[in-house]
């Protein structure tokens, strides 16, 4: 739970308790004892949890040893002193009572929040875990497909390939340096597929019609690294290589206040076409639903001789 829905949350609780402690305040009963109980747990959880939550308050700011000897001599005096002080009336009484149920409700709280700390930290270690192997399965993927062509070039057009090696380069260090990052910014991400679509081109000796069409409002804004290169690449291996003439990929990416959204489109043929999609397209759903749950969409359409992809990603 995010501080804000927190605070909503206890806003929302209290303002109805408050209101029931108004219409009930002459009641002949334990009803108003009881709101203003719950009014003071709201309020106790709603601190404690801001507390813990930004740390102002650390588990390991003192020796749990010593805590756990505090409380354990503690609450039994207190329990004692509850029991000594039954049937009379006066501040000490009062005091005791207030102290032990700040105390039991303190440890409760402890005890449920460390819980859901250390449920959060295993769901984090698990999502970091998952998106490193996927991140690890994109290197080995890509750059075997970039050799081939590397390979192919060097027999047609040496220098050609100097030039390939030079924009292979740059592609490696980006993927090396920045596939590690949470996020890279869009700019980057960008320079990136130009740099693909240059070596692309560079390895088929055959006219290919490429348009790359970009609307950002903002070049700087974040993106997760190396969501759109399966998309692309599969245009080319599944749509220019197969083509004998009128090969295309066009590519139109927008950025706006609400989302970023990537669209490529090439050439298709549905008799040369295979249903198999490799591990490229089941890397990039993967990595999807673990940084982007539920805000995102792929989808695709085939039309008579056209193929195309968009991955929208909601801000």
């Amino acid at each position: 739970m995010t501080q804000k829905k927190l605070f909503k949350t206890a806003a929302i609780l209290s303002g109805i308790i408050i209101v029931l402690m108004v219409l009930l305040r002459n009641a002949q009963s334990e009803i108003f004892a009881v709101l203003s109980g719950s009014l003071g747990l709201v309020v106790f959880y709603t601190l404690l949890y801001y507390l813990f939550q930004t740390e102002k308050v650390k588990f390991g700011a003192s020796n749990p040893i010593l805590k756990y000897i505090f409380y354990g001599i503690s609450i039994p005096l207190l329990i004692y002193g509850v029991q000594v002080t039954t049937g009379t009336d006066g501040f000490l009484t009062n005091a005791i009572r207030i102290i032990l149920a700040i105390e039991i409700c303190y440890l409760i709280f402890y005890w449920i929040f460390k819980y859901r700390k250390n449920i959060q930290k295993l769901k984090s270690d698990k999502l970091e875990a998952e998106l490193m192997l996927l991140k690890n399965q994109i290197n080995p993927h890509f750059f075997f497909n970039t050799l081939n062509n590397l390979y192919s070039l060097i027999k047609k057009d040496a220098d050609a390939a100097q030039d390939y090696v030079l924009k292979l380069s740059d592609l490696m260090r980006f993927t090396i340096y920045d596939s590690g990052k949470e996020s890279v910014k869009l700019k980057d991400e960008i320079d990136y597929l130009i740099n693909f679509i240059d070596l692309q081109t560079a390895r088929y000796h055959k006219n290919i019609d490429i348009n790359f069409d970009k609307s950002i409002n903002n070049p700087d804004s974040s993106i997760a690294p190396l969501l759109f290169i399966n998309l692309l690449e599969n245009a080319f291996k599944h749509g220019v290589e197969k083509a004998t003439e009128n090969a295309f990929v066009h590519i139109k990416i927008i950025e706006d206040n609400s989302k970023i959204s990537f669209t490529v489109k090439n050439n298709y043929d549905a008799e040369e076409s295979s249903e198999n999609s490799g591990i490229g397209l089941k890397n990039l759903k993967d990595r999807l639903n673990l940084l982007y749950p539920n805000k995102y969409q792929l989808c695709d359409n085939i039309e008579e001789n056209s193929y195309s992809t968009t991955l929208e990603i909601y801000k």
